[in-house]
């Protein structure tokens, strides 16, 4: 019995530091402060769960479905977190251009944001691997 312990914790510990598990934690862990931040900042009502969505959700299946899989931990943590910077100017550029440029409600202009970021998010990494192919 022992010996199953062993393999089911090993087998645990493998699937948490898996790559994409890791982007997962590195992105929610950037997220989550960062979407308190600009909804302090901005007071941007319904923008800052869609910028918690975009860094937390959309930075991490970009990296899991579009980028290769790096041999260090500290790769994939470093992808993440520019990513993130870019994936959070974008959004907040593209907020405060609808909410001031165009001159929408907040809400209109997070969901403008959110859809052209996740967008880019997407596109973005597909590109730069070639599988546009």
């Amino acid at each position: 019995m022992p010996s199953h312990s062993n393999d089911a914790r090993s087998t645990l510990w493998d699937r948490a530091t898996a790559q994409h598990n890791v982007a997962i934690y590195a992105a929610i862990l950037v997220a989550v402060p960062t979407a308190y931040g600009f909804h302090t900042l901005l007071d941007a009502s319904g923008g800052d769960f869609l910028l918690l969505m975009t860094l937390a959700v959309g930075v991490p299946t970009a990296y899991r479905d579009n980028w290769p899989v790096y041999d260090r931990t500290w790769k994939t943590v470093a992808w993440v977190l520019v990513a993130c910077t870019v994936a959070t100017a974008a959004f907040a550029g593209l907020f405060l251009a609808g909410t001031t440029v165009l001159a929408l409600s907040p809400v209109p202009a997070s969901v403008g944001a959110f859809l052209v970021t996740v967008g880019g998010v997407h596109a973005v990494p597909f590109v730069l691997c070639g599988r546009g192919d």
